[in-house]
């Protein structure tokens, strides 16, 4: 049998989780979804797109990981807001843990990517410019990543918070460890792009957009509950959010990354008028 370390595993486990939710999604909100077209689009120009949003995510955690200061300013965050997010466990209990967590893990890639596909479903140029918005958020991030590196609250002694992500499973734990500094705290992308990608999903339909900002108010409580951020993080991310909101909507995003005319193949997505929302 196949030996697969902790961190493939955790890997697999997050990917294939949210591609069986995004398939759950498809259903729900894109129910007349071609296949055959999605899949020529995709190499069309949605790969473009999302191809540097992945490079530019990916490049970031690397520096990230590699370049950030020694001196972390986790005290000056407790310095600031005390003990406060260490009230979001006082209703722990282990479904809690479990129902926050496969937010956190699962929920968050699946908002993410789920709102570009959905968005497309509507308005071709609404997508781009959402992705332009996720690569402007992520970029904002990165100084403070680098320069003003900030560990998570669960791993502060002075605050009585506990890493409960880590209490799921063995498998979490050792793909956190090895896959996150945990002193990127500051600020939340995690709240930043779930709050940009129910923003956007405003666009995308009524329906969609209720359900978008359920999903991303779990996604952000999940941060404070699991111990994961401070609320310092999570409302400075969102001023962040504000900023490449603003960004994508005054730059034009073919400006940024060109692509060709779609041609004959938006058929593979459900229009807005044929929707009944």
């Amino acid at each position: 049998m196949l030996a697969v370390s902790p961190t493939t595993a955790y890997t697999l486990s997050v990917a294939l989780g949210t591609l069986f939710v995004m398939a759950l999604g498809a259903v729900v909100f894109l129910p007349r979804l071609d296949l055959v077209s999605f899949g020529r689009e995709f190499l069309h120009t949605d790969w473009k797109y999302l191809g540097v949003a992945w490079l530019v995510t990916n490049g970031v955690n690397t520096i990230a990981h590699r370049f950030h200061a020694e001196q972390t300013f986790t005290w000056l965050i407790y310095e600031f807001e005390g003990t406060v997010v260490a009230a979001f466990q006082s209703v722990a209990s282990e479904p809690l843990t479990v129902m926050f967590t496969a937010a956190y893990l699962v929920g968050f890639p699946t908002i993410v990517l789920f709102t570009y596909f959905k968005l497309k479903a509507h308005d071709e140029r609404e997508a781009r410019r959402y992705a332009l918005a996720y690569v402007v958020l992520v970029l904002l991030a990165v100084p403070f990543f680098v320069f003003v590196p900030v560990g998570i609250p669960a791993l502060y002694p002075a605050v009585a918070v506990q890493p409960l992500i880590f209490d799921v499973s063995p498998i979490i734990r050792a793909g956190m460890l090895a896959t996150d500094t945990m002193v990127k705290a500051f600020p939340s992308l995690h709240t930043g792009l779930s709050v940009l990608a129910a923003l956007y999903a405003r666009k995308a339909g009524p329906r969609y957009a209720a359900t978008a900002g359920v999903l991303a108010g779990l996604i952000v409580f999940s941060t404070f509950y699991l111990g994961i951020h401070w609320l310092t993080d999570a409302a400075f991310a969102v001023v962040l959010v504000a900023v490449a909101y603003w960004a994508s909507r005054n730059i034009a995003p073919e400006r940024v990354l060109p692509v060709p005319a779609l041609g004959g193949l938006r058929p593979a997505f459900l229009s807005p008028d044929e929707e009944s929302e």
